[in-house]
């Protein structure tokens, strides 16, 4: 094995590790201060050489994956001792990890479906790939809502300060989330905002609550008790 080619590999990782230190929260405000940009943005990236893409940010998946990972952390952080313990395969904090992943990736795959269906493009992996991309910039602020919304009614049940300051973060985030939406799928496509605006709420309406089903479901099949 060349040496000095493993030397050159771990130069290159070390250096994108510490540029995420940089670029991640760069690109978490520019999503939040310019949300429509920031899905032109990504949709455009993909038009430039491999080489030049994201140079001035972090990919769309990548940085969903690194907020979903501080989020884990987090929430181990503050983890009460009345917190129930995953187990089976969900006691892998690897497993645990992934499996959020794939569940929030669930909104970006299906906004990203709804935005090509009305414009009535071909569903190709060319053509999902810049609306996917695109969609989990934006999913990242309301993954960062939804998450902490959650953990403050959870890790806190006797608080019910803290517990309506979760239910207000948990809607701030979803509000902002559908608001966005709403813009650019009426910006992108021939449909009005009012017809976005309704297939936006209907769409959030049956996707929020299946997925905290599916959650609730998961975390019943393999959670138990701490012990005493």
């Amino acid at each position: 094995m060349d040496f000095m080619g493993i030397l050159k590999s771990i130069e290159e990782l070390l250096y994108e590790l510490v540029s995420w230190v940089i670029f991640y929260p760069l690109t978490v405000w520019r999503i939040v201060r310019h949300p429509l940009a920031s899905l032109a943005y990504a949709e455009r990236e993909l038009q430039e050489p491999e080489e030049r893409q994201f140079d001035d940010a972090i990919s769309p998946p990548i940085l969903l994956l690194i907020t979903l990972g501080l989020l884990h952390l987090l929430g181990r952080l503050v983890e009460t001792e009345n917190a129930a313990v995953m187990t089976g395969i969900m006691a892998d904090e690897r497993n645990l990890l992934a499996f959020r992943a794939v569940a929030f990736s669930f909104f970006p795959l299906l906004f990203g479906l709804i935005r090509l269906k009305v414009a009535k493009a071909r569903i190709t992996r060319s053509t999902f790939k810049p609306v996917f991309y695109s969609q989990c910039f934006v999913t990242v602020p309301f993954v960062i809502a939804v998450s902490l919304g959650i953990n403050l009614m959870a890790e806190f049940p006797d608080s019910p300060v803290d517990g309506w300051i979760g239910v207000g973060v948990l809607a701030l985030g979803l509000i902002w989330f559908g608001i966005v939406e709403t813009r650019w799928l009426a910006q992108t496509t021939s449909i009005g905002k009012g017809w976005s605006a309704l297939i936006v709420s209907a769409t959030l309406f049956c996707a929020v609550p299946f997925f905290f089903l599916v959650g609730a479901l998961v975390g019943y099949a393999f959670s138990a008790p701490p012990a005493a």
